[in-house]
């Protein structure tokens, strides 16, 4: 006696897949959840050189996945992120490649006048150096000779501002060595370096600031 097979019970099925469905989405609503605060992050290093976000190599690894999948990650990312006015930014650091997010919006920027000059100057010598197909850096004996020498700032003027612009992230200061930080590869692409460079050859060529402002202030 053949027994007839029994049939499907169809609601069954598709309350499976619905179970499916909804666990797969709280997955992936997790890892973007644990995407997005990576690349919110902000850290210091044991050189106490702030950094932004995360290094390529580490999200490759972290999620066990490749390019392809990773650029997957991020188109579901930014369906989330841009409606709440963010964008996913890639950029270079050195030799790494580094994610992180960013405001669609402008915002109030942290430096004083001064600060800012400080900053045109340094990238105007680096961006001549990549010009000159030299390495994208400074020293701070080209900012004192540029600055200090001429009267721009007094030496503990310059010092000040160098410090607070590396813990700021816009600059990466060593003892013979000036480079950009993420801060300044963010917030400035290559046309507005450009223009902050021109902007720094007046502030060069113009009055003598006053050295004796212990607040870093030049008027």
């Amino acid at each position: 006696m053949t027994e007839e097979p029994t049939p499907r019970d169809e609601s069954s099925v598709d309350t499976a897949d619905r179970g499916v469905d909804e666990s797969e989405e709280r997955a992936q609503q997790h890892l973007l959840g644990q995407l997005f605060a990576a690349l919110t992050a902000r850290w210091r290093d044991g050189e106490s050189q702030l950094n932004i976000g995360v290094k390529q190599q580490d999200l490759l690894e972290a999620l066990h996945t490749n390019r392809d999948g990773l650029n997957q990650l991020f188109s579901l990312l930014r369906q989330h992120i841009t409606p709440l006015g963010l964008e996913l930014v890639e950029y270079r650091l050195g030799r790494e490649t580094r994610y992180c997010l960013r405001t669609l919006y402008g915002v109030p920027s942290e430096l004083t006048d001064p600060e800012y000059a400080v900053l045109g100057v340094i990238i105007a010598a680096i961006e001549n150096a990549g010009a000159r197909r030299r390495a994208r850096k400074t020293t701070p004996k080209e900012l004192d000779a540029a600055l200090v020498t001429r009267g721009r700032l007094s030496r503990y003027q310059l010092d000040r501002i160098l410090r607070r612009l590396a813990d700021l992230g816009y600059i990466e200061r060593s003892t013979n060595r000036i480079a950009y930080g993420p801060r300044t590869e963010l917030e400035f692409d290559a046309e507005r370096r450009k223009a902050i460079a021109s902007t720094a050859a007046t502030y060069l060529v113009g009055t003598t600031s006053s050295k004796g402002s212990e607040d870093g202030e030049s008027r």
